[in-house]
C-alpha cells in the first residue's frame, strides 16, 4: 500500500485563509510565497488531520482565523487507486470532529499508518534541547512503531505509578504499607518492559540514525551516539520490587517514585561530548534533521 496525496487540500478558516484549495503535485511540492502569506499554516493544517497534533507549540485554536469560531481541514488522499478524504472540524471552544469520507473517526491513528507524517521546524531542537520529557516521548514513538503492543504497556505503567504516587502522598499508608505491594509488583513488571521496548527500539534504530549522520555532515558514523539513560539499569523484577520498597520512605519524602522509566533520558553525544551543552545551533539542527530523515529509513515505518 503505498499512500499519496491526491486530490488536494482545503482549508476553511485557517490562520489567513478564508477559503484556499492546493493540488500537490505528483513530486516533491514547494510552497512558495512572502513572510505571512500562510505557507507554514498549509503544513500545520495537514500535520493536525493526519498526526492528530500542532507541528509547532501552541493550542489548535490558534490555528483558527481571528474573528472566527471554527476552521475545516481536508486532505485528499490516494491509497491504491482509490481515494479517501481526511477532515478535520475544530471550533474555537475546542470541538473537534474528525471524519473519513465523511464517516466519523475516533482519533487520526488510521492515518497515522497510511501516511506517516513528519514536520522539522525551529521548536523540534526542544529534542536536544528540551527536558528530558520531550526526549522520553521520542522513545516512546520508536518503540510504539516497532511493538504493536507497547502504548498499552506503557499505559498500564503510568496508571499504576499514579497509584503508587498517591499512596506515597497519603497520611495512612504509613500505616499499612502492605498496600503498596501490589502496585510495586505490577510497576516492577511494567517498568521493566517499557525499558526493554525503548532499549531495543533505539538499538534498531541507530544504525540508520548514524548513517544518515555522516552523509549530512560528513564525519564518520560513529562520531554520534545515541545514549538510553535509565535508574533502573540491570534490574530483573524481583530487585526492582525490592528497590521500590527500600525506596518508599525517601519516596513519601518526595511526594513521587524516584525509580522508573518516567525517569528515563535520552542523550545525543558527539565526540564524547553531551550535544545538549557542547554542540553549536548548526551541530545540533544536522543531529535533528538526521533524527527525521532517519525515521523514514528505520523498518518499522514502513511496516
Amino acid at each position: 500500500m503505498t499512500p499519496v496525496l491526491a486530490r488536494g487540500i482545503r482549508l476553511i478558516n485557517v490562520r489567513v485563509h478564508s477559503e484556499l484549495d492546493v493540488a500537490p503535485g505528483p513530486g516533491l511540492t514547494i510552497l512558495v510565497g512572502s513572510n505571512g502569506a500562510g505557507k507554514t499554516s498549509i503544513l500545520e493544517a495537514v500535520a493536525l488531520v493526519l498526526r492528530g497534533g500542532m507541528l509547532r507549540s501552541g493550542a489548535v485554536k490558534d490555528l483558527i482565523q481571528w474573528g472566527e469560531d471554527y476552521m475545516r481541514i481536508e486532505v485528499d488522499l490516494g491509497v491504491d487507486r482509490a481515494a479517501v478524504t481526511a477532515a478535520g472540524g475544530y471550533s474555537r471552544s475546542g470541538e473537534r470532529r474528525l471524519t473519513a469520507d465523511g464517516s466519523p473517526l475516533e482519533d487520526p491513528s488510521r492515518w497515522r499508518e497510511l501516511l506517516p507524517v513528519r514536520g522539522f521546524v525551529p521548536d523540534d531542537l526542544r529534542l536536544i534541547k528540551g527536558s528530558p520529557r520531550r526526549r522520553r516521548e521520542y522513545l516512546d514513538e520508536l518503540a510504539a512503531r516497532a511493538d504493536p503492543g507497547y502504548p498499552a504497556t506503557m499505559r498500564q505503567y503510568e496508571e499504576t505509578l499514579t497509584q503508587r504516587n498517591i499512596l506515597l502522598r497519603s497520611r495512612w499508608s504509613a500505616h499499612d504499607e502492605s498496600q503498596f505491594i501490589p502496585w510495586e509488583r505490577i510497576l516492577a513488571r511494567t517498568g521493566l518492559a517499557v525499558m526493554r521496548s525503548r532499549a531495543q527500539a533505539l538499538a534498531d534504530f541507530v544504525e540508520p540514525f548514524q548513517r544518515i549522520h555522516s552523509l549530512l555532515s560528513g564525519e564518520p558514523a560513529d562520531s554520534i551516539r545515541l545514549v538510553y539513560r535509565t535508574n533502573a539499569a540491570g534490574f530483573d523484577e524481583d530487585a526492582y520490587e525490592r528497590r521500590l520498597a527500600e525506596n518508599r520512605g525517601a519516596d513519601q519524602q518526595r511526594t513521587f517514585t524516584h525509580l522508573g522509566p518516567h525517569r528515563d533520558d535520552l542523550r545525543l553525544v558527539r565526540a564524547g561530548l553531551d550535544m545538549k551543552e557542547c554542540a553549536s545551533q548548526g551541530e545540533q539542527r544536522t543531529a535533528v534533521l538526521a533524527l527525521v530523515l532517519a525515521e523514514w529509513a528505520h523498518p518499522a515505518v514502513g511496516s
